[in-house]
């Protein structure tokens, strides 16, 4: 299967769809490569493996690893 093209890049705020926060992209992996004990503790709502998944540092410094479909461009720095 053909690996999707990522949406977002390195630098780039974006905020999390599901938890809310705004954070800035570190790091973009082609598709997961956590462990499945992670994917199965942590990515509870199953979001597809095969897309790309972002290190993301948050706003509060923690820092996060979240897929692709849980993200969406933060457009506060426009207004």
């Amino acid at each position: 299967m053909e690996q999707s093209k990522p949406k977002y890049c390195i630098g780039q705020l974006i905020n999390h769809k599901l938890f809310k926060y705004r954070g800035i992209i570190l790091w973009v992996d082609p598709s997961f490569k956590g462990t499945e004990e992670w994917y199965q503790t942590m990515a509870r709502s199953n979001p597809p493996k095969d897309e790309p998944w972002y290190h993301v540092k948050g706003h509060d410094n923690r820092r996060t690893y979240v897929a692709e479909c849980n993200l969406e461009p933060d457009l506060t720095y426009l207004n």
